[in-house]
């Protein structure tokens, strides 16, 4: 009998190993996303960098181009936020490298990886948190690198945001919004943040009252989806404070957190993201 498991994607297996000790490599950081160069099977792959997805996902089409292999015994189910809900079987490469770096899901085997068919606007995947829990990641959005290291757990210092883990491969963050505390996601795939319906919950507000607020379109792993555009009076996010800032809000259900936390907040300034202690803290920008 296959074996078959069930992930959650948001968008979005064992410890990563590591052939070097760091990396740098470039970023491209067009329409707010953040698209790093990952050799799979040593061939070129473009993939997004998304903390906020929970396991590494190739697309249909990368798949075929790359000539992955088919994994005859494992596939996975992907619900992203739009709702909606796709299984495939899984892909297979023995190998992945980020610059120098090895990216494994368990020590001396190769990757099995989620396919989506879903058109990710030219990239050929995500890069989640199953592979990218064993770094801390430095973030330079004006000088398009990405620097990546093996963690240590370190204390923490001055402006640095302790983070949560939910679900091993995931960070959570807290910050205040218009003087409300809410926990948010830490999201490098998602280009805009949302709030979903615990924290619209958690802000008091209701359908009524965000009636007048202009609709947009927001893109998921799941679909595309409608949601209105809200004006905040502030959002602190530990040493960042931002005045006025304009969130999208959707009712999606979501339990565990009221925001994905996105590239409009997170690209303002040079980003560290460290897995090992969890914590998140900017630099100069």
């Amino acid at each position: 009998m296959k074996l078959r498991r069930r992930a959650v994607v948001l968008g979005s297996l064992g410890l990563m190993g590591a052939a070097a000790a760091e990396a740098t490599v470039p970023i491209e950081t067009a329409n707010r996303r953040c698209i790093v160069p990952v050799l799979l099977e040593g061939q070129a792959a473009r993939m997004i960098l998304d903390t906020g997805a929970e396991l590494t996902v190739v697309t249909r089409d990368a798949a075929a181009r790359l000539r992955l292999g088919r994994d005859e015994w494992v596939g996975t189910t992907l619900r992203g936020a739009g709702g909606r809900i796709e299984q495939h079987p899984n892909a297979l490469a023995r190998e992945a490298l980020l610059g120098r770096l090895a990216l494994t899901q368990r020590a001396n085997a190769g990757l099995s990886l989620p396919v989506t068919s879903l058109d990710l606007g030219g990239a050929d995947g995500l890069l989640g948190g199953d592979l990218l829990r064993g770094f801390t990641l430095d973030i330079d959005f004006t000088g398009a690198t990405l620097r990546v290291q093996t963690t240590t757990q370190t204390p923490p210092t001055a402006g640095t945001i302790a983070l949560r883990r939910l679900r091993r491969n995931l960070l959570l963050a807290p910050l205040r919004l218009d003087g409300r505390e809410l926990t948010a996601l830490v999201d490098t795939g998602a280009s805009v943040s949302l709030i979903n319906a615990r924290g619209l919950y958690r802000l008091g507000l209701t359908q009524q009252s965000l009636a007048s607020d202009p609709n947009g379109s927001v893109l998921g792993l799941g679909g595309s989806f409608v949601a209105r555009l809200h004006r905040f009076s502030e959002l602190r996010l530990g040493p960042l404070t931002l005045p006025t800032p304009s969130v999208f809000t959707v009712p999606l259900a979501e339990p565990a957190f009221d925001l994905l936390l996105g590239l409009d907040v997170l690209g303002r300034r040079p980003l560290r993201l460290s897995y090992g202690s969890p914590s998140l803290s900017f630099g100069q920008g």
